[in-house]
């Protein structure tokens, strides 16, 4: 559990967090009275363990194009036999663009390496999972670190006053 400091004055011992003009703060037993308590610490000033802001893993797949697809590209071209003028037609692209993507001097979008693979029968779009570690939302009236956007706030409502 980790000791938390007044947002206010800096002492050590917090007892509460309080909500003041939109912003949440973490506060010790004087600095409580400055805004409306949202609720209370521990005795040692620590923050209760919240099991909902624990961190989960969550599997992201993305799609990209694949390391060396001009080789591929030119290899599976080659082994058919065909010009580049030829796939170009049959795909209904431009020469140029596809001499750029063989050469990689140009990445293709996935609509045109989707053409391509059908075409020449070759794998270009690579499929990838990976872990994203995503921390879940605290319950309602738990403390959070402040955020530029409650600054923001606080600031917008100083200045209505």
């Amino acid at each position: 559990m980790n000791k938390l400091s007044c947002d206010i004055c800096g002492r050590t011992d917090a007892r509460a967090v309080i909500l003041v003009e939109g912003a949440k703060m973490v506060a010790c037993g004087n600095c409580m009275r400055s805004g409306k308590v949202l609720y209370r610490l521990d005795e040692e000033g620590e923050v209760p363990a919240a099991p909902e802001m624990a961190k989960r893993a969550v599997m992201e797949e993305t799609e990209e194009i694949g390391e060396g697809f001009g080789k591929k590209i030119k290899a599976a071209r080659d082994k058919m036999g065909l010009k580049l003028a030829i796939v170009a037609e049959k795909i209904n692209e431009r020469e140029s663009y596809l001499d750029a993507i063989e050469n990689e001097r140009m990445v293709p979008t996935f609509s045109v390496a989707k053409k391509i693979e059908r075409e020449l029968g070759v794998k270009l779009i690579e499929k990838n999972t990976r872990e994203v570690t995503t921390e879940s939302s605290p319950a309602r009236g738990r403390f959070s670190e402040p955020t530029l956007g409650d600054v923001l706030v606080t600031e917008k409502k100083k200045k209505v006053k």
